[in-house]
């Protein structure tokens, strides 16, 4: 999939849940520069996806049965992936997650790191719930804010942004509001 690399990784985490026990690869990828400039990353980005795309393993699985983001020469699992530059062509990075593989000379895949094929039928989730708020917790986040968050009537779901390493504020107060 060809796709512009503002939004990349939110729709190839969506994808990533939507499509449940896939068996063949879904590998997004774009370029930093228009693909008709002449020093675009983006015909390099393009027949590499493409070649992933279509690696299969010596049963004639598919190597990658899964949604993948394919950008300077990494493979990234895509709901594991955010962009972090627009300046530079190594655009995307998984802080939590390494590379499912590497692309130099040769392709190496990180075959533990892989989704082994489901061998399930496909199931595909059309509809996505919207009432689901995202936090950025950071050192200034006020309790009225959080408490204006959490109070959304039809609220569903939350979802911390929350420091570097994972943690969060152990504010009585935070923590009452994340409880409630």
């Amino acid at each position: 999939i060809l796709h512009g690399t503002d939004t990349m990784a939110f729709t190839a985490s969506a994808l990533s849940f939507m499509l449940e026990d896939l068996s063949k690869p879904v590998i997004l990828t774009g370029s930093q520069l228009p693909i008709g400039k002449l020093r675009t990353d983006g015909k390099e980005n393009l027949i590499t996806a493409v070649e992933i795309a279509a690696a299969k393993n010596p049963d004639g699985t598919a190597t990658v049965p899964e949604v993948c983001i394919f950008f300077e020469n990494k493979l990234f699992r895509g709901n594991r992936t955010t962009k972090f530059n627009a300046e530079h062509f190594e655009a995307f990075y998984s802080g939590n997650y390494p590379s499912l593989a590497k692309v130099g000379i040769n392709i190496v895949y990180k075959q533990h790191l892989l989704r082994p094929f489901a061998n399930q039928p496909l199931k595909v989730y059309d509809k996505m719930c919207n009432n689901v708020a995202i936090i950025k917790v950071h050192p200034a986040l006020r309790k009225e804010y959080l408490e204006a968050f959490l109070s959304v009537e039809g609220l569903e779901g939350v979802i911390l942004e929350t420091y570097g390493s994972g943690n969060a504020p152990t504010s009585e107060w935070f923590i009452n509001g994340i409880k409630r």
